[in-house]
């Protein structure tokens, strides 16, 4: 494989897409780290997560973890929509240090819209990943169908054939999004 050079983002993640991607193979985490851009978590998303032990298993995957300012999670406690005290914040954060929101949630993403946050789908992740050329076309659908299998309710069988014939297309050297 030979590796693209693309623009490093610096990404922010919330529990969804962790959690998400630590079920279906947490390595994905490095590669994606060490291919697209540093990724950070905001340390209360971190205590959300009960599939890892704690911090320090983040970062040796080379997560970054972002203790908030005072300021931003005073704001995240007020109630804006159905967003949990926790999504605020990762918004709050992605605003203040000019991170892009990786999340899953129509809810957050309505709010990073709002305020002109740029954000991902998770799934995004592994396409941006394939183009790098950190990851194989069939081992970026492996681990979309993993995370598929254990999310079956929000990454659903038409998210999954949308992220196919997206790799599809870059596999033969074309440049895709992943459309939704």
């Amino acid at each position: 494989m030979t590796p693209r050079r693309t623009a490093q983002k610096l990404m922010i993640m919330d529990a969804c897409v962790l959690i998400d991607f630590i079920k279906a193979d947490r390595s994905i985490l490095e590669l994606v780290v060490k291919h697209v851009g540093p990724l950070h978590v905001a340390s209360p998303i971190v205590d959300e997560v009960n599939e890892i032990d704690g911090e320090n298993e983040l970062v040796d995957l080379g997560l970054v973890i972002v203790e908030p300012e005072l300021e931003d999670a005073f704001a995240a406690t007020s109630k804006i929509g159905p967003t949990s005290f926790q999504d605020r914040l990762c918004l709050l954060v992605a605003k203040r240090y000019g991170f892009t929101c990786v999340t899953n949630d129509k809810n957050l993403r309505k709010l990073c819209e709002q305020e002109k946050v740029p954000f991902l789908w998770g799934l995004e992740l592994i396409v941006e990943l394939h183009h790098a050329s950190g990851i194989s076309a069939e081992d970026a659908c492996d681990i979309a169908q993993k995370i598929h299998e254990s999310n079956p309710k929000h990454i659903t069988p038409k998210i999954i054939e949308r992220f196919t014939a997206v790799i599809e297309v870059q596999k033969k050297g074309k440049a895709a999004t992943f459309p939704f």
